[in-house]
């Protein structure tokens, strides 16, 4: 019996402490269960949180998009008002353009009708310009027609005065011509040679000197008076010279003052108007030229044909 009752609570004891370990085991559960619950909770509080935050965020970014957007229609609206203003100042500008296009055109069209124009004038004033230069040069040489017709009056004007102040000279040239031929006739070395007076220069001059001697001079004082004389009677516009002129042979001069027959020449010529000048004869009425050997009247080559060709010649004569 004592067995049995030892073996009951033997029995007793075993079942309660499995009954402890299975209710500890049950709170452990529940513990580890509920500090699940309570992690997860957490947990759960957290992805909440953050989604309330998230939420809240984006709450407050859709207001802001809702203001952005609300501020954006009523920009979009001015911006419809401006454009619909723009659309009326294109439609404008389009017809302003359009009305100076039709301007530009007709301005077009007038400058090539202005061109044109321009073109044509232009050619009808190289026309003008030509016949004006035509008229011109016809002008100038009607001008220069005129100027040498009345340069040729005034020449024939001249030469008419020149011509009767030659005729007038000649009828005293005659008178000269008569008067001393009167005088030197029949006298030797002294001949008319047309309407000059030809003295051979032995005459007036020793063989190559220039100055006259004494026979000379007498021949010369005879000559003065008669120019002295006619002189006084020649009016005084009548322009009147006696011309003298100096010649020599061909025989060229070896030694001497004179290096050639042309010097001498003009030397005698010089020397006689010199004896006129003071004879008494006016020195605006004389004039000396030197021949040498140029003009010879003969070209033989005797001692007379020499001999003719040394000569003194006068001649009254217009200036």
């Amino acid at each position: 019996m004592s067995f049995a009752r030892r073996s009951k609570n033997q029995e007793q004891v075993d079942i309660w402490p499995g009954f402890v370990d299975a209710l500890s085991t049950v709170l452990l559960v529940f513990i580890f269960v509920l500090v699940g619950f309570i992690s997860s909770q957490i947990y759960l509080s957290g992805i909440i949180f953050d989604r309330d935050s998230s939420l809240a965020d984006l709450r407050s970014r859709l207001s802001k998009v809702c203001t952005l957007l609300d501020t954006e229609k009523d920009h979009s609206a001015k911006l419809t008002d401006e454009n619909s203003d723009l659309i009326k100042k294109i439609v404008e500008l389009n017809e302003s353009i359009a009305t100076l296009q039709g301007m530009f055109d007709k301005e077009e069209i007038l400058r090539k009708t202005e061109h044109s124009e321009k073109v044509t004038l232009e050619e009808k004033i190289d026309q003008l310009t030509t016949q004006l230069k035509d008229v011109l040069a016809a002008l100038a040489a009607e001008q220069q027609n005129a100027e040498q017709q009345q340069k040729a009056i005034d020449y024939i004007k001249k030469e008419n005065i020149k011509l009767s102040e030659l005729s007038k000279l000649n009828s005293y040239r005659s008178e000269f011509f008569d008067r001393l031929q009167a005088i030197v006739k029949d006298k030797d070395g002294i001949k008319v040679s047309g309407d000059r007076f030809v003295f051979q220069s032995e005459l007036f001059f020793d063989s190559a000197s220039d100055e006259v001697n004494e026979g000379g001079k007498e021949q010369l004082r005879d000559l003065a008076d008669i120019v002295k004389e006619i002189g006084k009677k020649i009016p005084k516009k009548v322009k009147w010279i006696l011309r003298v002129d100096g010649h020599t042979d061909a025989r060229p001069i070896v030694g001497g003052k004179f290096t050639s027959n042309w010097e001498l020449s003009a030397a005698r010529a010089i020397s006689v108007v010199k004896t006129l000048i003071e004879l008494g004869i006016d020195p605006e009425r004389l004039v000396a030229a030197g021949f040498g050997e140029n003009q010879p009247i003969t070209h033989g080559t005797t001692p007379e044909d020499m001999a003719k060709n040394r000569r003194i010649e006068f001649k009254l004569d217009e200036r």
